[in-house]
């Protein structure tokens, strides 16, 4: 995952639980829903998302290669008592064996990662046949939506620590393998642009 602006993890820190209680909280609570059994978190952040854990979900594991987010959603973790196995790594390379994880849950992280196509095969592998990969993403609009994403994406990407807001989210899952029918796109929300619209839901692994 691309780090190029340093400020960047700070910044997050910083504007992030506002943008969460005005918004997010309930689109990450909404997502999250969908996990079950053995739960990876890839892209854990400073770890809000693990304040919605639903009933379903057996054990967490979590991914997050910027240390001071991993320290952060270490602190949270043990503020409300979740036992969560947090290591450093990045999407391109997650450290954990093949078939380990019943869902993989991807919070806003597929717009960052280096190489989605990579890191959605590092998904495939350690997801369970038939496994669940959750999913609450901002993706590329259409018509000027989409090409004014296309134009600001390289100056965006630098300020945002690698975020880039035009990518074809539901196209790159597909392609790796997975059944998008349960996916969404939520093209009203409330989120500034260029981070939307959204993407929400579950795509199942397909068992060939």
């Amino acid at each position: 995952m691309t780090c190029g602006n340093p400020l960047f993890p700070y910044v997050y820190r910083l504007g992030m639980p506002v943008f969460d209680r005005l918004f997010y909280n309930r689109y990450r609570r909404a997502a999250i829903a969908d996990a079950t059994g053995r739960l990876l978190v890839v892209g854990l952040g400073p770890g809000a998302d693990l304040k919605f854990l639903p009933s379903t979900v057996t054990s967490v594991a979590a991914v997050e290669p910027v240390s001071a987010f991993r320290r952060a959603a270490s602190r949270l973790a043990a503020r409300h008592g979740i036992t969560a196995d947090i290591v450093d790594g990045t999407g391109e390379s997650i450290p954990f064996s093949d078939n380990s994880f019943d869902s993989v849950y991807v919070g806003l992280v597929l717009c960052s990662v280096d190489d989605v196509a990579a890191t959605l095969g590092e998904i495939r592998r350690v997801l369970v046949p038939g496994g669940r990969l959750v999913v609450l993403e901002h993706v590329r609009g259409g018509g000027l939506v989409g090409r004014l994403q296309d134009l600001i994406a390289t100056p965006w990407s630098w300020l945002s620590s690698g975020c880039h807001p035009n990518r074809r989210t539901v196209d790159a899952i597909a392609a790796a393998g997975f059944d998008t029918s349960r996916l969404r796109r939520i093209a009203r929300t409330p989120v500034p642009f260029p981070c939307k619209p959204h993407l929400q839901g579950f795509a199942t692994l397909i068992v060939n």
